[in-house]
């Protein structure tokens, strides 16, 4: 999930800039701000009961939003040309910000519901393992983006939060299960 706004974010002076003619670095780095600011709005809400009644509240934003405006910016910026197309990416940029950080926020909530005892490990690994993905990916952008296009490089990073997304339904379906068959100091009622 997290690896959409990377897609989006990392090769901006490649994308939106080539495609407008935008070669000023300010105004390209003003084009980060409607994913950071779609990064202070708070989307998503849990309802309460089991942990995984949490992860619930992650699938309009990461099985349908995310997905569609990570696929609709590369295909926007490769046949919209013009300010139609510029306004439009702003959007997108601004709805996977929102999305992506509610997604992520109640991963990482659903975390330390687990274990709750030893949340800070929980969030540290949770992190780290976001960060070691991401960096992987960073790299594998802009050789994408040449080989296969702006398109296909946002379609693909649309596909895998699509299977993140798959993972985080299983986790609902069968996280009862997993939290049964091994005890790693999941959080009870008596160490909360």
């Amino acid at each position: 999930m997290v690896n959409t706004i990377y897609v989006l974010v990392v090769p901006m002076a490649y994308t939106i800039g080539v495609q407008y003619g935008i070669m000023n670095e300010a105004i390209i780095g003003a084009f980060f701000l409607p994913n950071g600011l779609g990064s202070f709005k708070d989307g998503g809400r849990s309802r309460g009961g089991w942990a995984e009644d949490r992860l619930r509240a992650t699938w309009i934003g990461g099985l349908i939003i995310v997905p569609l405006s990570i696929g609709a910016s590369g295909l926007i910026t490769t046949y919209i040309e013009g300010l139609i197309g510029l306004t439009l990416n702003i959007l997108c940029l601004y709805v996977n910000g929102v999305n992506v950080d509610s997604v992520t926020n109640l991963n990482n909530s659903y975390n330390v519901d687990v274990v709750h005892s030893r949340s800070a490990e929980a969030t540290a690994a949770c992190i780290a393992s976001w960060s070691l993905i991401l960096s992987a990916a960073s790299a594998l952008l802009v050789p994408s983006i040449e080989r296969i296009g702006v398109a296909w490089t946002n379609i693909s990073a649309a596909v895998f939060a699509v299977i993140g997304q798959g993972i985080i339904f299983l986790t609902i379906c069968y996280g009862d299960r997993m939290w049964a068959s091994i005890d790693v100091g999941f959080s009870t009622i008596e160490n909360n």
